[in-house]
């Protein structure tokens, strides 16, 4: 037990009564913290500058992120960075696409069988996410103006928050997408996984053709598309 509770300390795992000492910090002390070389102490300086809403704290902990390689401390740093809304969505964008390698480069081998819309894969689209509807705005704007890594994880994070906060103002975007990428097997699978997010007959008829495409992946994943839209 030792063993494990020192293996995720490393990670950056803390309790969170261990920020009642650090508390009393200053901003100028956090922001020093942050740079620790002790990951359970980037942890809590992550967590406390949850407090500082300035851009300049933002632009930190996003930096920050982006390099972060220790589990618990990117997720304190992603929740933290969610906190502060639009700006730092318009801020995050940049980076979609361009952090860590757990992204999808290629179809899937399995399709997605729980009954609920993935996670994106990518950390910066999740802290998005996190965002939630306030992002979708520059997440759009994205879609037109991004590179091609960017669009790809900008699909994955507007899926989510548009499934989640019943939002439509995407639909068209995603419409328009999936005509322009029609030669384009990994952009098209997540597009037709996207549209499990959105509503109605029109929807339904562009994913219906989809179930027998040539392609399988496109096969189960515009059928759980369907199965989604039917069940909500």
């Amino acid at each position: 037990m030792k063993s494990n509770e020192e293996q995720i300390r490393k990670r950056g795992y803390i309790e969170e009564d261990e920020l009642n000492c650090y508390r009393p910090f200053t901003k100028v002390q956090l922001l020093k913290l942050l740079q620790s070389d002790i990951a359970s102490d980037r942890t809590i300086a992550a967590k406390l500058l949850v407090e500082y809403k300035d851009i300049e704290v933002v632009k930190v902990l996003i930096a920050k992120l982006v390099t972060e390689k220790k589990l618990y401390t990117k997720i304190a740093l992603s929740e933290s960075i969610g906190s502060h809304g639009e700006k730092a969505s318009k801020l995050l964008i940049e980076y979609l696409g361009k952090v860590g390698n757990n992204q999808h480069t290629s179809l899937p081998s399995k399709p997605f069988n729980k009954n609920n819309y993935p996670l994106p894969r990518d950390i910066i689209a999740r802290t998005l996410c996190k965002i939630g509807k306030p992002a979708i705005r520059p997440l759009r704007s994205c879609l037109y103006d991004g590179d091609y890594l960017q669009v790809l994880e900008a699909i994955d994070a507007i899926g989510f928050i548009s499934y989640y906060d019943d939002d439509i103002t995407s639909l068209d975007d995603i419409i328009g997408l999936l005509h322009k990428y029609q030669e384009d097997d990994l952009m098209t699978w997540k597009l037709l996984r996207t549209l499990q997010a959105f509503k109605g007959e029109k929807v339904l008829g562009l994913l219906k053709p989809y179930t027998t495409s040539s392609v399988e992946q496109f096969r189960w994943e515009s059928a759980r598309s369907i199965d989604q839209i039917n069940r909500r």
